[in-house]
């Protein structure tokens, strides 16, 4: 079922994940990860995470994790929405958002957002 957000009414959300989470496992395994943008990458290394770290992270989720998928505009992609608590580098478990995607030939997973939760 799609809903709209309640604070952003053109955002769509539904319940169920886009990606398989067991093809994101697997690429980030291989390290076949990308960040979508300088606030992802800024964000990863604000949380002092190398790209190993950001890797073992994503390998780890699991079901339990998703929260939901989302989209900003009709017809546009779907990013898949985790809460995961992940033991940082610096010794502090992180309460983790992550949003990501894989590209068009899934072979690739693109991080939307990397960063400690942010409550409002």
């Amino acid at each position: 079922m799609v809903t709209k957000s309640d604070q952003d009414p053109t955002t769509e959300r539904r319940s169920e994940a886009e990606y398989s989470l067991s093809r994101v496992c697997e690429l980030a395994k291989q390290g076949y990860v990308r960040y979508g943008g300088r606030n992802v990458q800024r964000d990863i290394e604000n949380l002092s995470y190398a790209p190993e770290d950001v890797q073992k992270c994503l390998q780890l989720l699991t079901d339990c994790h998703f929260h939901h998928a989302e989209r900003y505009a009709p017809g546009g992609p779907w990013l898949d929405v985790y809460h995961v608590a992940y033991p940082g580098p610096m010794g502090v478990v992180d309460e983790l958002y992550v949003k990501l995607k894989l590209d068009r030939d899934c072979i690739l997973v693109v991080l939307a957002s990397f960063h400690r939760e942010r409550y409002q």
